[in-house]
């Protein structure tokens, strides 16, 4: 009998003894666990329509940071655009933000439809592209210049957006205002109904090109986009530092159009809260211009991420984590 106890006693204990193994084991791999998932930290970017560009590149980006091992978890977030974008930054409901140029100048200065509400803790990371100003008119109504556009019908973007600015910038290069055209204040589908029954003269596009809807009229009818010289461009800056340098949009990218265009345009950014820390920045801003081909393999736009291009267009301050690559490449002094 005692040496059955003696036996059971020892099997009892090497049996608990396998048991605390076990839960140490398993304590070990939660613990293990809830540390690496503690260390993962869950940000959002703030992009725009699922129909447009920034809601595919977002996704895009944020597939890349997540996979790239520097503890993000990052998600792409379907919003109304830049105006909305550069609000959410302010009430620290988003980290990231795709928001035009022009747009995060009115933000950090508290300027148009942010005068009652500054942004100013919105910072920037990169430049991506530029929303190309691409004003069309038919070929038959004469017009070759926008010092022509005067005294002319001219659809000009929806009232309170960008577009009428974009505009107002380009007309006070060739000494004209808003004043000395007929403004016709409506989206760009609507407006190109009506420049193709000849009920508006022109109408102005600022977006990437090609733009479905010039794509459509191009089609339809013999269109013609005008050119800004590089001297008007030079002119625009002076005023409005977001826009861009000049812009050539392909000859042939539009049916009938067989000259290239020179442009420019408000640029397509991505920025991020002021209060981020500055090693998350950097990571960020490292991993998405060192992986821009991983993703320029899910959108095409993602060849647009370049360093030489980087920081043109932004009249905000940039973030400390973005200047600190910027000066590690050269980029800034």
């Amino acid at each position: 009998m005692r040496k059955f106890r003696i036996i059971t006693g020892a099997a009892m204990a090497a049996a608990l003894m396998l048991v605390v193994m076990a839960a140490a084991g398993c304590g070990g791999k939660d613990k293990s666990g809830g540390q690496q998932a503690a260390q993962k930290k869950n940000i959002s970017i703030s992009t725009g329509a699922t129909s447009g560009t920034y809601y595919p590149l977002g996704t895009a980006i944020a597939k890349t940071l997540t996979d790239a091992g520097i503890g993000l978890n990052v998600t792409a977030e379907s919003t109304g655009g830049s105006i909305e974008n550069a609000r959410l930054l302010g009430q620290n409901q988003t980290e990231i933000a795709f928001v035009e140029s022009m747009i995060a100048d009115w933000a950090y200065n508290g300027k148009e439809v942010y005068k009652d509400k500054k942004v100013e803790n919105i910072r920037g990371l990169i430049s991506l592209y530029p929303n190309t100003i691409q004003t069309v008119v038919k070929t038959k109504s004469g017009i070759k210049s926008y010092a022509d556009l005067k005294g002319k019908k001219v659809a000009v973007g929806i009232q309170g957006s960008s577009s009428p600015l974009a505009m107002q910038a380009v007309l006070e290069s060739y000494g004209l205002t808003m004043n000395d055209i007929k403004p016709q204040y409506l989206a760009f589908g609507p407006s190109m109904e009506l420049l193709k029954d000849d009920q508006v003269d022109a109408v102005m596009v600022d977006a990437g090109a090609p733009n479905s809807s010039i794509i459509d009229i191009s089609t339809q009818h013999q269109v013609r986009i005008l050119s800004i010289s590089p001297e008007n461009i030079k002119k625009i800056k002076e005023k409005y530092p977001f826009f861009s340098d000049p812009v050539t949009i392909p000859k042939g990218t539009y049916k009938g159009i067989d000259e290239d265009v020179t442009t420019t345009g408000s640029l397509a950014t991505l920025c991020v809260r002021a209060d981020l820390p500055e090693e998350t920045v950097y990571n960020i801003i490292k991993t998405i211009v060192e992986k821009r081909d991983d993703i320029a393999k899910v959108h095409e736009k993602g060849k647009t991420i370049d360093l030489k291009t980087a920081t043109n267009g932004f009249s905000i301050p940039l973030h400390p984590g973005a200047e600190k690559y910027y000066k590690e490449k050269g980029v800034l002094k």
